[in-house]
């Protein structure tokens, strides 16, 4: 037997005692190499490791004052939220890029949202941020309906909870600077219908703008104060994102802030009286009017305008307009 094969099993040695000394040879190398690739019961295979779970995430809002409501730049950027005709049924959209600041890009899906339900969002955004993203918040439909200043009937009731229903069913499809997330603003909700108590959840995936700065806030004394004025809420919200905005076509400030008139006189003049709107309320200094072109003076206080130049600066600069769609 040489060197190198290992013995066999005594009995299977006395059985190959009898074979030709060539043929015992190779019959013992044979069983060898088959005995080193079997696997052995005592040494199990190694199993592949398993990735570590990650540890979940909580993610703070930003704080803001009480005075103030804040949400994702391209809410107020953007025609997410546009000026609708009340007299008109809202459309059903289908993946449709809405009109928004270069930069921006907002593809929307579901029924129209508008500015009343931007107060809604703006509430439950103020609601939520207190604690972190992700866990539910919980309020009465009283206590949002006084916080909205509206009044506590039945009709202001089931609007309510139709706004709610609207907000869960449109789907965002949202790009800021390359920044992309998608899917409903809030993810859902349980209503005691003996309470009329909601507890709701914000969609988290929004989380990722307010940690990259990409969010904005508006005086919320000064947007109440703007009654039911849809186009001057929307001017207002995104002026506030501004310090110092420059000339912008009537155009081009109406299909941002999603103002659809076909007659171009009408259009100019709603402008006109939004921004004059936003005047006494204190939210513009002044404007300037054209034939083409309006110049808003916005009265931010100096720690407002550092405040949101900074923020600017982080999210990179925005010029006015980028789809007219």
């Amino acid at each position: 037997m040489s060197d190198d094969t290992k013995p066999l099993p005594d009995e299977l040695e006395a059985e190959l005692a009898h074979l030709p000394g060539h043929l015992a040879k190779a019959l013992r190398s044979f069983r060898q190499t088959l005995a080193e690739k079997a696997p052995s019961s005592a040494s199990p295979p190694e199993a592949r490791p398993e990735a570590a779970p990650q540890e979940a995430q909580l993610i703070l809002f930003p704080k803001w004052a009480d005075d103030r409501r804040a949400a994702m730049h391209a809410t107020f950027r953007s025609a997410l939220f546009p000026v609708l005709n009340n007299q008109q049924p809202r459309r059903f959209l289908q993946a449709v890029t809405l009109a928004s600041v270069e930069g921006i890009e907002v593809v929307f899906t579901g029924q129209q949202f508008d500015q009343s339900d931007l107060d809604v969002y703006l509430e439950l955004l103020n609601i939520a941020h207190e604690t972190p993203f992700g866990i539910e918040c919980s309020f009465t439909a009283y206590g949002l309906l006084k916080a909205l200043g509206r009044s506590t009937g039945a009709e202001q009731y089931r609007q309510l909870h139709a706004q709610l229903i609207r907000l869960r069913g449109g789907t965002v499809d949202m790009t800021d600077h390359k920044v992309r997330c998608f899917g409903g603003l809030i993810e859902g909700a349980i209503k005691d219908e003996i309470t009329t108590a909601y507890t709701v959840s914000i969609n988290p995936k929004w989380a990722r703008y307010f940690k990259a700065g990409m969010w904005a806030s508006l005086d919320i004394s000064q947007r109440r104060a703007l009654g039911r004025s849809q186009t001057a809420k929307a001017l207002h919200a995104y002026y506030s994102t501004h310090v110092n905005p420059g000339p912008h076509r009537y155009e081009t400030l109406a299909a941002i802030i999603g103002l659809k008139n076909s007659n171009l006189r009408d259009s100019k003049a709603n402008l006109i009286k939004a921004h004059e709107a936003l005047k006494q309320v204190g939210f513009l200094k002044d404007f300037e009017t054209g034939p083409d072109t309006i110049t808003p003076k916005v009265n931010h206080t100096p720690s407002q305008a550092q405040y949101i130049a900074g923020k600017n600066a982080k999210s990179g600069t925005r010029r006015p307009r980028k789809k007219l769609s």
